[in-house]
């Protein structure tokens, strides 16, 4: 708010400095003195502009002076926070009481004050902050608020009736700082006082609601952080108020440093990774005057120890960012203790069901799970979704709370309950991923991607994991498929394998081998799947299960094409077939006929091939599985091309594209791209036919993926044609391709198909 009045213009000292011997004749400089302004920081001398033409007098200055008050002079700059505020602001405006929380460190008392002094005019009896931390006694709240006020108990009566006579027939607002460990205390005292002062508002800081009838929270948000996409630049930095109080703040410790564009990325990570919260990115700024910004960024990993050393004349628990935490810590109730350090073993959230599921036991019970919950949340320790579903600790509360699992003797137990939730997702997610509701289900896996990496993690350390990191492994193949990180896949199954010796002969280890040889083979990598293949098949065998053994003779014959061995090829997809034919189950059925198709194609022999395609298409049709679906028309695609059937080739592209949003499967996509690069080549259209191969190659380097030899058999031809077509431009029109990003190679061959003739 500014501190002049309409007409009036008013320069600060710096200004006069730069100015003073310019000014016209007519122009003069009137001293108004020191002035404490709304921003709460050192008085500034100002001075009025004067002029003939110009009014010369007005009311006292808008300023701290011109209403009572006791805010205090703030010796640091206000950075940010003007979304909140204004809401804040807002809130005043309408509810009698609004109470700013958040955890420690957020900023809620910086917030409170710069609200109180931007209202200030609206409040004749003062403006009136009672900090309430160094009570710890609760019968002492009332005497804090009358020794802010100047209120005096009278003989006969008590103190809060002296405040109640008080607040009667004013007009002001009391700022109640730090009331969490106070709550019954300062609800009591502010539900009194409100009642009492129709004029009266309050505006409290804490860590949870007062609960006091007409109460209006607001849940002060962390400072906006960079995202982890992408390497930030010195101009990123400025539009992001966590990066600005770094380097603000970086700047007082060490009047040297400057933001570069070798430190941005650094300034980057540290405020993400202090989860945007003031007090610890300020107390990791203070540091650049011992450390490198990427030092920083480096330890911490052990933040607690290097996160100290904040203000002395600050609180103690504002001195260190455990101190911070200790201080919310020390106010739970032990259930809620438990539950907050176990909580420390979901990664990236969870839900309530989640919870229920993990923490419970051990003192704990699962019907008092939801209502620990809700307390921490109000404590604001666990932050909940808009939509209530999911919860989630800051990064800097999880690793307090990490710390205080491993002291506590409970974390091997915690840790495997943990392992055994989210593998019992992940084995009722992988049916479900060939079904309809598939999208939903990979939503779902998407949204607890960190956890199940986390309980793959523990699976190698956990008593008798093993098993339970085969099943994982497998259960969770063909998500890491359809997200197109291949490579992640296999990696996690290489280490599940490594934990159990090859001397082990069960259906978990069969599965996991056969989801490594896949893995290889959508790498390309045909001779690594040749191993784990033929174990898995040998295993299978043994277990006398002829679906495991149908399913791995699909890849192992796959894997045999890569290499060059048709024969041995040939001989594994028939007796997939066969077996498949003999079990009765259409489902296993679907993908073996693709199989021999691909034989009869890479010879160019497209008249016992689409038949095959097209049977594997309508089994794939009749039981719902839309990739499948995919997959054969992709086939067909290539076929209807090589026969000379465009039309019929566009409209199987523009299902495919349809499908591969709708199952959210990027293989199918870049499937998709690849046959449309190759359409186009087909219909001359040489411009679009580099784009799309562009966007396919680029993908395939992206995911690791690679095409298989029939399909590398169909598009060489076609694109070397483009190539000669198009001379010189092809490489810069490929390269446009390969800067466009999947998404946007999708919706371009969309609407390309689309307009087709």
């Amino acid at each position: 708010m500014s501190s002049a009045h309409g007409g009036q213009v008013l320069l600060s000292q710096s200004v006069v400095t730069l100015v003073a011997d310019r000014l016209p004749k007519d122009v003069t400089l009137r001293d108004l003195g020191l002035v404490r302004l709304r921003d709460l920081t050192s008085p500034e001398r100002l001075y009025q502009l004067q002029h003939p033409n110009l009014r010369q007098e007005f009311p006292a200055l808008r300023s701290l002076e011109a209403t009572p008050n006791n805010l205090a002079q703030q010796v640091t700059s206000f950075v940010g926070r003007e979304r909140e505020l204004a809401e804040a602001t807002r809130l005043l405006g309408t509810a009698r009481l609004v109470t700013l929380l958040g955890p420690g460190g957020i900023g809620k008392t910086r917030l409170a004050m710069h609200v109180a002094a931007d209202v200030m005019d609206a409040y004749p009896d003062g403006v009136w902050l009672v900090d309430l931390a160094p009570l710890a006694d609760p019968r002492l709240v009332p005497q804090a608020v009358a020794a802010v006020l100047g209120v005096k108990e009278e003989i006969g009566g008590t103190i809060v009736e002296a405040l109640v006579r008080y607040v009667k027939d004013r007009r002001l607002l009391l700022v109640l700082d730090n009331c969490e460990h106070l709550l019954h205390a300062c609800a009591e005292v502010a539900g009194q006082l409100l009642r009492a002062g129709a004029q009266l508002k309050i505006l409290a800081a804490s860590r949870e609601p007062l609960r006091v009838a007409g109460e209006t929270s607001y849940h002060v948000p962390p400072l906006a952080v960079p995202d982890a996409r992408g390497k930030p630049t010195v101009e990123d930095l400025a539009h992001y108020e966590a990066t600005q109080l770094f380097v603000d703040r970086a700047t007082a410790a060490l009047p040297a440093f400057r933001a570069t564009a070798e430190n941005a990325p650094a300034i980057a990570d540290i405020c993400r990774r202090l989860d945007g919260i003031p007090l610890a990115i300020e107390l990791a700024a203070a540091r650049v005057s011992a450390l490198p910004v990427d030092r920083i960024a480096g330890r911490l990993t052990d933040r607690f120890r290097l996160l100290t050393g904040g203000d002395q004349t600050a609180l103690p628990r504002q001195q260190t960012l455990r101190a911070m935490i200790d201080w919310s810590h020390d106010l739970l109730g032990e259930p809620e203790r438990a539950l907050l350090r176990r909580l420390s073993v979901f990664a990236g959230g969870w839900t309530l069901e989640a919870a229920e599921a993990v923490c419970a036991g051990a003192g704990l019970d699962e019907a008092d799970v939801l209502d620990l919950l809700s307390r921490l949340v109000d404590k604001s320790l666990v932050a909940m979704d808009a939509d209530g579903q999911r919860y989630r600790l800051l990064e800097t509360v999880r690793e307090y709370a990490r710390a205080k699992l491993e002291e506590s003797g409970e974390s091997d137990a915690v840790r495997t309950r943990h392992l055994h939730h989210y593998l019992a997702l992940a084995e009722a997610a992988r049916p479900e991923l060939n079904g309809p509701r598939r999208s939903e289900w990979l939503e779902r896996l998407d949204v607890e991607r960190e956890n199940l990496l986390g309980a793959h993690a523990w699976a190698g350390r956990a008593e008798n994991g093993a098993e339970a990191g085969l099943r994982l492994t497998y259960a969770l193949g063909s998500y890491w498929f359809m997200r197109g990180q291949p490579e992640l896949g296999l990696q996690l199954s290489i280490e599940a394998l490594a934990r159990q010796g090859a001397q082990a002969r069960t259906a978990a280890r069969c599965r996991a081998l056969y989801d490594a040889g896949q893995h290889y083979c959508f790498t390309g990598r045909y001779e690594q799947a040749q191993g784990p293949l033929e174990e898995s098949l040998a295993i299978a065998r043994e277990l006398e299960e002829p679906k495991y053994v149908a399913r791995v003779l699909q890849p192992l014959g796959i894997a045999a094409f890569g290499r060059g061995d048709r024969d041995t090829a040939r001989a594994h997809m028939q007796e997939a077939v066969e077996l498949a034919r003999r079990i009765g189950d259409r489902r296993e059925l679907a993908a073996p006929l693709n199989n021999p198709a691909q034989l009869h194609r890479i010879d160019g022999e497209l008249d016992p091939a689409e038949p095959l395609y097209a049977h594997a298409v309508a089994i794939a049709r009749e039981i719902g599985d839309r990739e499948s679906v995919a997959v054969g028309l992709l086939n067909l695609a290539m076929v209807s091309i090589g026969r000379g059937s465009g039309d019929r080739a566009r409209d199987m592209l523009a299902e495919i594209l349809a499908i591969a949003g709708e199952i959210g499967s990027r293989p199918v996509g870049i499937g998709a791209l690849d046959v449309s690069a190759g359409y186009g080549a087909w219909r001359e259209d040489w411009q679009r036919a580099a784009r799309f191969f562009g966007t396919a190659q680029a993908q395939f380097v992206e995911t690791g993926m690679q095409r298989d030899p029939t399909d590398e058999a169909f598009l060489v031809p076609l694109i070397d044609q483009a190539r000669a077509a198009l001379g010189g431009t092809f490489e810069a029109l490929e390269r446009e391709g390969r800067a466009w990003s999947y998404e946007e190679g999708i919706r371009e061959a969309r609407a390309w198909l689309a307009g087709a003739p």
